[in-house]
């Protein structure tokens, strides 16, 4: 049976086995029907052996306290005795409690029987008190004692279950005074299925003591939230990190969800930081770490897992590579570019004054085209690049060189000469291309190398080791094109001789610096969801709880018991 058809208003006690359970889903003619088997049961229980029967003399006796027939003299001595085992023997105080209940027991049942068993319960040690009383007060409802004041008895009927429909407000039943946790509330409003019911006054007074898994329920029905702040209501420093986690997880530092065993908050706080993190496969922020790598084939993973702001920003990223264009907020997270640029590859010559992404972009755009072979392409995104005044200096200095190395292919030696001449001023990394470019102006045309870098020539990085492999691919995918495997071939021949002299000096290099062309490592700190509520992890409607709930309600009774009982008419009560 799941936890979701567990009877709220099960009643139990004492040492009775097989007691009828009474559920929300029974008709009162089935209910009347399991009473009818119950007692049954017991009188056939009561002619077994010589103990177990009830004399005339011991009915007569308990009728004067309110105690009617067989079945519930027999239920009331083993709830008595029971009670009366649970006790601290040792204590003075409840002596008096603890001899008046024998001697109702030996002897005649007096009106001190009463306050007797109530001094008893409310001595209770606290983790008993209520188990203790939910069992007397059990007993008191499956055997009809009158020993409840009428408002008592009232809402002992509806705790079993007996007239759920009766309005919660009935007769003053929800005063503070005799609902002082909230639990006869609270036992209704499951019972009913409908938490909103529930008042505010209610909720102050259930989070204190309510299971957690009742809180969990409260909270995934909207009826708790984080301004209630229960938190601060519990005693139990780990009910309070949990509920903190679930409710105001901003609220829960790293610490704190190490303690709960809860990863969410360190893994994030790691991610925002730049921290190294081993998150689960396909998790969100495995899938972040993929995203940052420029990785496009997780994005449909990656927007399930989303909540929606960020799912909608996200496809802003996809969408604007359709036209290389994005709002300004897009390319402000630099944990972006490198999705940004695997998802958008420029047709054209990209303006790099549109902003830094753009001008990085533009300078990898124009050493692509130079390393494809697509010298016009490359002069016209070059171009845009040194009218540029606006970059830093070192992609300035990389937009000359380039200028520079296009003029070289073009034997223009001069203005490749004074392109270069303007960095060497505030840039010292160029020297080297100036001095092959003086040596080069100084060498007679015919007696001049071919201008290219052999490596660009073939596709690669300056002094790239992979050179072997991609000669190889031009040769096979050259097949008839003479021209390419000839310039593939000299390719060759110019790296084997420079690395058997150990002497480079006659390639012109290209880019000043790598690094100037990457793309920045940060991560996608935009794409990070907020600080995400903690999982639940009670169970929903569990028996357990609603077993606590009842209890706690029937225990909330004890105020109502009389220190006389009433007789069935409810006409008078006795008095010996």
């Amino acid at each position: 049976m799941g936890s979701e058809d567990v009877s709220v208003n099960r009643l139990g006690g004492g040492s009775g086995a097989g007691k009828p359970p009474f559920t929300e889903s029974m008709t009162r003619a089935e209910m009347v029907e399991a009473w009818r088997a119950r007692r049954s049961a017991r009188r056939s229980a009561a002619t077994t052996g010589p103990e177990e029967v009830v004399d005339g003399f011991a009915l007569r006796k308990w009728r004067r306290a309110g105690v009617f027939g067989a079945e519930a003299v027999a239920r009331v001595e083993d709830m008595l005795r029971e009670l009366l085992e649970s006790i601290d023997t040792e204590d003075e105080t409840l002596r008096w409690g603890a001899d008046t209940i024998r001697a109702c027991l030996d002897g005649q049942p007096t009106p001190q029987l009463l306050p007797a068993v109530k001094q008893l319960l409310e001595a209770a040690e606290p983790g008993r008190a209520v188990a203790q009383t939910a069992a007397v007060l059990s007993a008191v409802h499956e055997v009809g004692l009158p020993w409840l004041s009428p408002a008592g008895e009232r809402r002992l009927a509806l705790i079993a279950g007996a007239d759920p429909a009766v309005d919660l407000d009935t007769n003053g039943l929800l005063r503070p005074e005799e609902d002082p946790t909230g639990a006869f509330a609270l036992q209704q409003a499951l019972a009913r299925r409908n938490l909103s019911e529930l008042t505010p006054r209610h909720l102050r007074a259930i989070m204190p003591s309510a299971p957690l898994g009742i809180i969990d329920d409260l909270i995934e029905a909207g009826v708790l939230d984080r301004g209630h702040q229960p938190w601060t209501l519990r005693a139990d420093v780990g009910e309070q990190s949990y509920l903190l986690a679930r409710l105001a997880p901003e609220k829960a530092n790293a610490a704190l969800a190490r303690s709960l065993g809860w990863d969410e908050p360190g893994e994030r706080e790691a991610f925002l930081s730049g921290e190294p993190l081993q998150p689960a496969p396909g998790s969100l922020y495995d899938l972040l770490l993929r995203v940052t790598d420029g990785e496009t084939n997780v994005l449909k993973e990656l927007e399930e897992l989303l909540p929606r702001e960020l799912l909608l920003r996200l496809r802003k990223v996809r969408d604007g590579a359709t036209t290389g264009s994005w709002d300004p907020d897009i390319p402000a997270d630099r944990g972006l570019w490198r999705l940004m640029c695997a998802l958008w590859e420029p047709r054209a010559a990209v303006n790099p004054a549109r902003g830094p992404f753009y001008a990085l972009v533009a300078l990898r755009h124009a050493y692509d085209l130079i390393r494809r072979g697509e010298r016009k392409k490359a002069q016209a995104q070059v171009d845009k690049l040194v009218d540029h005044e606006g970059g830093p200096p070192e992609q300035a200095a990389e937009a000359w060189n380039m200028f520079a190395y296009l003029a070289l292919l073009d034997d223009n030696l001069d203005l490749a000469y004074v392109s270069l001449a303007r960095v060497a001023r505030t840039d010292q990394r160029v020297e080297e291309n100036l001095t092959l470019l003086e040596r080069r102006r100084g060498t007679k045309r015919n007696d001049r190398d071919q201008p290219a870098n052999p490596y660009l020539e073939l596709g690669l990085p300056h002094k790239s080791e992979q050179w072997k492999h991609r000669w190889r691919e031009r040769r096979r995918a050259g097949g008839d094109d003479l021209d390419l495997a000839a310039r593939a071939n000299w390719a060759k021949r110019r790296i084997e001789q420079a690395e058997r002299t150990e002497d480079w000096s006659g390639f012109f290099v290209l880019p000043l610096d790598p690094v100037s062309l990457r793309l920045p490592t940060a991560r996608p700190v935009s794409l990070a969801p907020p600080p995400a509520a903690m999982p639940r992890r009670t169970t929903h409607r569990a028996a357990v709880d609603l077993a606590t709930v009842r209890d706690r309600a029937l225990a909330d009774l004890l105020p109502t018991l009389l220190t006389a009982p009433r007789r069935p008419d409810h006409d008078h009560r006795t008095t010996s």
